[in-house]
């Protein structure tokens, strides 16, 4: 994470190849885009942990804690591996290093369609130590409209003039609280119609182990009309299907936060599969 020098933000970038690339991207792929935090690099690198700074705490940029961030630059250094590709991205405030997991065939072509010298918007998370931060991307599509890059910015500067606004003294709050919310072209919808009729029928799990519990929940994320929400799944919607107790399906749901398969959006109560 270095200071870099200032990328060509020009719309002549957006080069023919960039608009085939963003045009092969699943649009559902761009997850939690409504609960994120848009944000600079150089704010990302400046963010300062929460408490007394110990592993897992959240990071705290202009008194409110960080849960989902996304950013847009150029990605540069794209290095594939068999498991995660590893990409730094460039937005002319600094360079972050971001590292992308691939667990499936869609993983795999989300990756594919981003390419050294494109233009990308980015959502992720931030983990870590302060001196030896971590940045995780959920997801990414190339840019092909110049306007989101300047939109991206303006978001930055309006989150951050907001957020630091009559904040003296205040304790940290959650991103999550504050009902951000960042347009990205895509329609939002809640609860996906999979879950409001004709739900598939699940095993309550309750003489499994919890193992299985937490895989017959992760499936439910999964399933198609649920990737396509930009809101993800409620957590009353999963009770329903498998009439268990609220904490059975909390904790189903909390290991496969820390397991890194899911992540919450507009909420606590709402998650979405990484």
């Amino acid at each position: 994470m270095t200071p870099s020098s200032q990328p060509d933000f020009s719309p002549s970038q957006f080069t023919s190849t960039q608009n085939a690339a963003a045009d092969s991207t699943t649009p559902s792929k761009m997850r939690g885009a409504s609960s994120t935090m848009p944000l600079t690099v150089k704010q990302v690198v400046d963010a300062q942990q929460s408490g007394t700074g110990e592993k897992g705490a959240p990071f705290v940029v202009d008194g409110v804690e960080m849960a989902n961030i996304r950013l847009v630059g150029m990605v540069n250094g794209k290095v594939e591996r068999t498991t995660d590709v590893t990409f730094t991205l460039d937005d002319g405030t600094g360079r972050l290093d971001f590292i992308r997991w691939v667990n499936d065939a869609s993983d795999s072509s989300e990756t594919a369609a981003i390419q050294n010298g494109m233009y990308v918007a980015v959502i992720g998370s931030l983990k870590g130590l302060q001196e030896r931060k971590r940045a995780t991307a959920f997801s990414s599509r190339p840019i092909t409209d110049f306007n989101e890059v300047t939109l991206h910015f303006i978001q930055c500067v309006r989150m951050h003039i907001e957020n630091t606004k009559s904040k003296a003294g205040s304790p940290a709050r959650t991103s999550s609280s504050m009902g951000v919310s960042v347009s990205n072209g895509f329609s939002e919808s809640s609860t996906p119609t999979s879950l409001k009729s004709n739900p598939a029928p699940v095993t309550s799990g309750a003489s499994g182990s919890d193992t299985d519990l937490s895989t017959q929940v992760l499936n439910i994320f999964k399933e198609p009309a649920n990737l396509e929400s930009e809101h993800g799944v409620h957590v009353d919607e999963v009770i329903k299907r498998f009439k268990l107790p609220e904490k059975k399906i909390m904790d189903a749901i909390l290991d496969n936060v820390d397991l890194g398969h899911l992540y919450s959006t507009i909420d606590d109560s709402h998650f979405k599969s990484t």
